[in-house]
């Protein structure tokens, strides 16, 4: 389990240290605002309006088949405001089962759901980090309070959390020469 974690954690540390995800899909170039935005950072943000609680935090099962939590969830309250966290194409919006669903496809093997959420967009439209991409609604084990954010790299669930915060080890240097 623990190598799961490092591989994720690289993962998203080249990810970082690359700048943003160049999407594999056909997509229309990024406005000069948006490209100096992703130069300042990654270009991931939280999908609620500044930094959420987290009310339950990832747990990847050791095996894909045990249970687990894969994604985050975050306190939010129905209707609240839900963003796009990165550039992306939206490649899914309808219910499963109980909920409404939003998946955005990100380029480079990333790709986020997160529910329940009444979509504001359409499959096949482009998002910017930060766009309005729908409203928090009901259904699922966040009904009500919440919003469960999953976020798949090449098919296997990562911590979200990881493309926002820094996780990087910190390093302390001598004060004197």
């Amino acid at each position: 389990m623990k190598s799961n974690y490092l591989v994720a954690g690289l993962q998203v540390l080249l990810l970082a240290f690359s700048g943003p995800p160049a999407s594999p899909l056909t997509a229309a170039p990024q406005p000069v605002q948006a490209q100096a935005a992703l130069a300042a950072g990654n270009g991931w943000r939280w999908p609620l309006a500044g930094e959420p609680e987290i009310l339950e935090p990832f747990d990847k099962p050791e095996e894909n088949w045990l249970p687990g939590h894969r994604g985050v969830d975050l306190a939010a309250s129905s209707g609240d405001s839900v963003f796009a966290p990165q550039r992306g194409q939206v490649a899914f919006a309808s219910v499963i089962v109980d909920r409404p669903v939003l998946v955005i496809d990100h380029g480079s093997g990333f790709k986020t759901s997160i529910e329940p959420v009444a979509a504001g967009v359409s499959v096949g439209d482009w998002v910017e980090a930060g766009a309005k991409v729908g409203q928090v609604a009901t259904g699922a084990h966040c009904s009500g309070r919440c919003i469960h954010w999953g976020v798949r790299l090449e098919g296997e669930y990562i911590d979200p959390v990881l493309l926002i915060r820094d996780m990087r080890p910190s390093i302390l240097l001598p004060l004197h020469e």
